[in-house]
Parts: C-alpha cells; structure tokens; sequence
C-alpha cells in the first residue's frame, strides 16, 4: 500500500485536504521513462501547435481559478486576492510564452549562405537554430503555489522550448498542485499530444529529489527554493556520469541603500515602504530586502526611529509550513542574543505557523562579525546596517550575488561607483523603489551571481526559455533535410537572420 501524506493549514496548523499517495521510486522512474519515449514527439510540434498548446493550458488553469484560489488558499493561508492574482499570473506568463514560439523567437534562426570569397577561407553553408534539451526535472517552490509552481516559469517555459517535463510538486500545497496538473494534462489531451509530456510526482520524501536530478533521461533541472536544495541538486547533477546543468534560482538579500540625502528628505515615508517590502507575503518573497543600509547620522536615527514606531503596529500572517518556522524561530533566537545588536518586533501572531516580525539593527563593523546577519532568512525580517556613507561601497562588494538591489538617491547625489559595484553582483537593480514586486516581461531578468542563483540565466521573463534549449549548426544541408525554420522556403514565416540581416522573406 502506497503512503500517504496530508497538507496543512498554516492558520490552524490542522490537516486539511485528502491524503496524497506519495510515489515511489519505480513511479518516479516510470514517468520519466514514459517523457523521454514522447520527447521526439513533442519536439518536433510546429511553433504554432506549440502556441496552441500553451494557449490551452492557460485557458484549462483559467476556467479553474475560483477552485484553485480556494485550495491554495486553504493550503497555504495566503489571502485569496493574492491566490487569485497568481492564477492569473501564471495564466498570463503561460500566454506570453504562446506569443513568443508562435513567431519563431524561440528558434533565433541564423543563416550564413556559402560564400567562396569568405575570408580567411570560403565559407561553407552554416544554418542554426535552438532545440530543446529533452527531459526537465522542475522542482515547485513552497512560496509561490501556482506562479512558481506546477505550471510555473519553470514548467512553462520548459514546455515551450519543447521538453517534456516531470514536476516534483511541493508537499505544502498538494492538492494545489495536483489540481493543476490535471488542468494541464487535460489540454494536453485535448491538443492530441501525449499526456506523457507532463508528469507531477508527490511526496515528503527527500530521496525523490535524488531520484529526479541522478535519472539518466533527465537532461536539466528547474528549482526555485533554498540555497541548501540548489546546492544539492547542483552537487548531485555534477556527479552524475553525464553531468547535466541545474538552473537554480536561490537566496537572496536584495539589499536596500538609501542615501543620507534622500533620507533627510523623507523619512517616515521611506521607512514604512521598506518595513511594508520586508514583510510582504510575511517576508515569505525570494525578492524580499534582507539588508537595509542607512547612514550612521541623524538621518539615519531618524528612519530607525520610524521603522521602531510602525513595526510595533504589524502583525503578518502564518509563514507557510512548520520547518520554514522552525528555522526562522531558531535564526531570530540566535541572532538576538549578540549585544551588538538591536532587535525591533511586531505584533505577534500565536495561531498555528505564526511568528514575529523581527527587525535587526547593527553597525557595520559589527554586522562583519555576525555572518549570520549576511545570509536570508526566510519570513518577516530583515537587517538595517547602519554606516558612513563612504563604506557603502565596501558593503556593496563585500555582498554575495543578489537577485536584485535597490539604490535610494536624491537627484543631487553621485551613486555611479555604488550602482557600478552593484551590477557585479544582481541581476536586477532598482531606483528609488524596492525589489519585492517582479514584472513578467521580455525585458525581466530574476537571476544573480552566486547563491542568488547558480547560472547567470533568468527564471522569470521571455529569455527564461533559452535554458531549455541548445544551438546545433546544419552545415551544407540540402533543403530537405534541414529542420524548418531553416529551409529556404521559410515555412514557418518566421523572423530569420540571413547573411546578417533580419528578414521573414525566402532564399531563392
């Protein structure tokens, strides 16, 4: 008989849900086996299948929303408008994709026609597009129950690119997890494509993690979580006899600089914005700012004093399983006893997953002392270093990579040598606001230098599909045993690059 599990409720701390099957390792086994016998199938759908498939998929999650919001809201105690507002991002980031292979952007077709008078030497005939990188593993991420999840970025956009996909769904929010699975698979069907192209797998066992990441067939893997599982699964991807590459997108401290110039100018505002960004979702947000540096002068006391004023008033909801508690309670706890450091609370929340919003404040040269103040702490906190202005710098490059960085300035200041040190290490910076919110654009990128995230791709945005693909160059092909979007008829009708020129027109 299989085990079984059940998902909790953070607000009550009480089972809620039917039991879920957790699947085996010949389970596990077998869905994989079945993606990479579908894998050819699936990618040689034309862009416009493929379009229609996405398209599918997000009208099947759509027609489901009011369900959705209310399981995922039951699991997970996120507020309905928030669940309801990730249906819809999940929907609409599904669509964007459906664009994008629909024109061909996927396939970056490029074309250099045979030229004898090429120098050095003639040129051959040298044709390439992208092609999918086959099986991808996709792990759920416990703080995002559908945007980040099932049919995610990962998953979309590995489905896009043409990959079969097997999702380990997060034990938090199964019967979220596994209601959208069946609104997928039910597109799926119903575009007469095999049902094998995408699998969820359940369970609490961590041995599932091995067994999706060693699996000789899986060719990538997608993961939104902590730095310890990114790690894992980079180690176990690097051991195995073909090494295959781990996209993982990981922890972060987005730190927050603000200038003693725009902090005379307006403090209480600028205070309440960062305490409102660090304890969205109850700090519970890859993007959310663990470091806040001010100016160790007036200015600085004065925002402090107004974070200590409107912290004592908030209270956030549940954080969303017990081991994220468990770890936040025992971070809080050990940080709180150093003597160099102050601590600032909020309302405390006593039912079920709740806890106390906890504000650390600390001068720079004893936050060096203090490793653990540099690294994330998932839930509602966050760190306010207080320096000199001239050492903003130093802690910009003293920083690990970021997913992204917020620099507050008044017009009159030069923060171009800061900004500089910045890019070096986040993938996202931001001008007088803060990082929590993240755009789902062609323009996005939610990816940093190392432990933000461990490849310099994106997870989030258009350019999110180039992980899942890979060039191969057709050299002195005839036509007819060119894929596609290389022949010279062109009949896809898609944007090619020919000879170095943009064109949608055929080679004669």
């Amino acid at each position: 008989m299989s085990k079984t599990f059940t998902a909790v409720n953070p607000a009550t701390g009480q089972a809620v849900g039917e039991p879920i099957a957790e699947n085996n390792f010949e389970e596990v086994s077998a869905a994989i086996a079945a993606a990479n016998k579908v894998k050819k199938e699936f990618a040689a759908t034309t862009p416009t299948q493929r379009a229609a498939l996405l398209n599918a998929i997000a009208d099947s999650i759509e027609s489901q929303k009011e369900k959705l919001a209310d399981i995922s809201n039951q699991e997970s105690a996120l507020p309905i408008a928030r669940v309801t507002g990730e249906v819809m991002r999940t929907v609409i980031q599904i669509r964007a994709f459906a664009d994008l292979v629909k024109t061909g952007g996927h396939l970056l077709p490029i074309i250099d026609l045979a030229d004898p008078n090429f120098l050095p030497i003639a040129r051959p005939d040298l044709r390439k597009s992208q092609q999918p990188l086959g099986v991808v593993s996709i792990f759920a991420a416990s703080n995002f129950p559908l945007a980040f999840s099932v049919a995610g970025g990962d998953s979309a956009s590995a489905l896009a690119a043409g990959c079969p996909v097997v999702v380990k769904a997060h034990p938090s929010h199964p019967n979220t997890c596994e209601m959208v699975y069946q609104a997928v698979t039910k597109a799926i069907t119903q575009q007469g494509l095999p049902k094998e192209i995408f699998t969820l797998v359940q369970g609490v066992n961590p041995e599932i993690t091995h067994w999706l990441a060693k699996a000789p067939e899986v060719t990538a893997i997608g993961f939104t979580g902590s730095e310890m599982v990114g790690r894992l699964l980079v180690k176990l991807a690097q051991e195995r006899e073909t090494p295959i590459p781990v996209y993982a997108e990981m922890g972060s401290l987005n730190p927050v600089f603000f200038t003693p110039a725009v902090l005379n100018q307006r403090p209480e505002e600028l205070a309440k914005a960062a305490i409102d960004s660090a304890l969205l979702g109850s700090g519970q947000f890859c993007t959310k700012p663990g470091i806040i540096v001010v100016s160790d002068d007036s200015a600085g006391d004065k925002f402090i004093a107004n974070v200590q004023t409107y912290l004592a008033d908030q209270k956030v909801g549940p954080l969303l399983n017990k081991g994220i508690v468990t770890r936040f309670v025992d971070a809080i706890t050990s940080i709180s006893k150093a003597k160099s450091i102050r601590v600032l609370t909020g309302v405390a929340n006593p039912d079920g997953f709740g806890v106390t919003p906890s504000i650390f404040v600390v001068d720079w040269k004893d936050a060096k002392n203090h490793a653990e103040l540099l690294e994330e702490h998932f839930g509602p906190t966050s760190v306010i270093i207080r320096a000199r202005y001239d050492q903003y710098l130093e802690i910009a490059e003293t920083m690990g990579g970021q997913l992204a960085s917020s620099v507050h300035a008044a017009a009159s200041d030069d923060v171009k040598e800061l900004v500089a040190a910045l890019t070096q290490k986040a993938g996202r910076l931001i001008w007088n606001g803060f990082p929590t919110s993240v755009s789902v654009t062609a323009a996005q990128n939610h990816g940093g230098q190392w432990p933000a995230s461990s490849s310099h791709t994106t997870s989030v945005g258009l350019d999110a599909i180039f992980r899942f693909v890979r060039p191969v160059v057709y050299q002195n092909f005839p036509d007819d045993q060119l894929p596609a979007e290389l022949q010279n008829d062109n009949p896809y009708k898609i944007e090619r690059v020919v000879n170095g020129v943009r064109q949608i027109k055929a080679i004669n």
